[in-house]
């Protein structure tokens, strides 16, 4: 019995030591922590693309938006049955749908 829980023991201890190998080197975001840069990914999400006879319009973050209108600081550039681009400070960014699966509905 005593050596069960002496043999437990050296196991339980061994795996604190041990790191994980998967885990991602230190600083490896760094640049992007240090910039305070955010991907327009995670600050604006695309949800619908709708096309109605006055013109397509873009749902993103709950606001419905037409070509040439702003949300934050984005100015809609175009918008296409499955991206948004968008443009701020003389750069473009895209915004796609995810799921580009259109359904029928009876």
């Amino acid at each position: 019995m005593k050596i069960l829980f002496v043999c437990s023991f050296f196991m339980l201890s061994s795996q604190l030591v041990m790191a994980d190998p998967t885990r991602p080197a230190p600083g490896w975001q760094a640049d992007a922590l240090q910039t305070g840069a955010v991907p327009i990914t995670e600050t604006l999400k695309l949800q619908l693309i709708k096309d109605s006879p006055q013109g397509k319009t873009a749902l993103i973050n709950g606001q419905l938006l037409r070509k040439g209108q702003s949300i934050k600081h984005y100015t809609v550039e175009d918008i296409t049955a499955q991206q948004v681009t968008l443009e701020a400070n003389g750069e473009r960014h895209v915004l796609s749908l995810l799921n580009t699966a259109i359904k029928q509905y009876e």
